[in-house]
């Protein structure tokens, strides 16, 4: 054990204490980093950084699910739960220290790259604000929005994922350059460099506001099935955005899936256990007393294989969801009911659970981190 917090000669080998501070969790480490000078700055070494990242996603108690409370007057919260168990025990309430305690702003989450949060925050008559949030650290970063940003104020599709090669992550916007749709802009924002800049390329169609998916080094959205009604039921094909090279692809469906999301009413894009995976439901009324809604889980078990494409499990219902938020680490589907109430279902037993929580806002995965923004 050290002995004093002044101490700068710790008893234990270095490469011993390594090992042991990787497998703490980040509170531990923000406060051993004041046990003595050489601790402090092996937990401050990028080197020692990326090594507990790694370790940590290893670990599924690590792992962690968020989302913003939402209503006003607490805008200022966000929800954090276990990744591994949705009891209420699990379920705390994290301060962000960013977020505007006015009742005309508004805040969601453009996605999360395992360490990092990207949160957008706007209000009315007012440019958007980005933030990059280590909400285990409490450290964040402002974005503050590009020339481009004030001129194209429609927003078609946003992204967040990391480039492993260059060690950087990104956002991605895609702006509409008029009200008919007939050009679009994208931008990118560099966190190395903290500064954005147009990308000059072909971009798929997009449906407006569906949220993103990082797997694999891409970003993946949702196509629907009509370029110039983004309102209608139905998808035909996965966007995907190479974070890397910086270049747009259309990942198409085999032909029975794409019947399946072709006919859903809707469709949500998530990863489970690491495989690419679309959650779809569609009203079914024939032979049926009520309405019941039908639910099917597919994965897509060899990246970039259409034909691979398989259904996991369906089930039907007659509660009224409104939306799907996704998985947990382990499994249990995510599901929106009568407003900002949740539910989850265990895919095994096929139990459905109240979560003790209320938030319009969706879910994302996040893993502890000392990354810093």
């Amino acid at each position: 054990m050290i002995s004093s917090a002044s101490d700068d000669d710790p008893k234990l080998p270095k490469d011993v204490a390594v090992e042991v501070l990787k497998r703490l969790p980040v509170e531990s480490l923000l406060r051993f980093r004041c046990v003595c000078r050489s601790w402090r700055s092996t937990i401050d070494d990028p080197r020692f950084v990326a090594l507990h990242l790694n370790h940590s996603a290893l670990d599924a108690s690590n792992w962690h699910l968020v989302a913003l409370h939402g209503d006003y007057p607490v805008r200022n919260l966000c929800y954090l739960l276990s990744g591994e168990s949705l009891a209420p025990p699990s379920v705390s309430q994290i301060e962000i220290p960013f977020a505007a305690t006015s009742s005309n702003n508004y805040g969601f989450v453009v996605g999360s790259c395992n360490d990092l949060i990207c949160v957008m925050e706007y209000g009315h008559g007012n440019p958007w604000s980005m933030y990059l949030w280590n909400l285990f650290t409490r450290k964040y970063r402002e974005v503050r929005p590009s020339t481009l940003a004030r001129k194209y104020l429609c927003t078609i599709a946003l992204g967040f994922g990391f480039d492993a090669r260059s060690n950087d992550h990104k956002i991605v916007i895609l702006y509409d350059g008029n009200v008919q749709r007939l050009e679009t802009r994208v931008q990118i924002y560099s966190l190395r460099t903290d500064s954005w800049r147009s990308l000059e390329c072909e971009v798929p169609a997009f449906c407006r506001n569906t949220s993103s998916v990082f797997l694999n080094g891409n970003l993946h959205w949702l196509v629907p099935k009509h370029d110039d009604m983004w309102w209608e039921t139905g998808y035909r094909s996965i966007a995907l955005f190479d974070v890397v090279n910086e270049v747009f692809d259309e990942m198409v469906p085999s032909e029975k899936f794409l019947h399946v999301i072709s006919v859903s009413s809707q469709a949500v894009l998530s990863v489970l256990n690491d495989l690419l995976a679309v959650c779809t439901s569609r009203e079914e009324t024939v032979g049926h007393p009520e309405t019941l809604l039908c639910f099917s889980v597919w994965v897509m078990r060899e990246y970039g294989v259409p034909d691979s494409w398989t259904e996991l499990y369906c089930f039907q219902t007659s509660e009224q969801v409104l939306g799907v938020d996704g998985f947990t680490r382990n499994g249990d589907l995510l599901l929106k009911i009568d407003g900002a109430k949740r539910l989850s279902r265990n895919p095994i037993t096929g139990q459905f659970t109240n979560l003790p929580l209320r938030t319009h806002r969706d879910f994302y995965t996040v893993v502890e981190s000392l990354v810093s923004p």
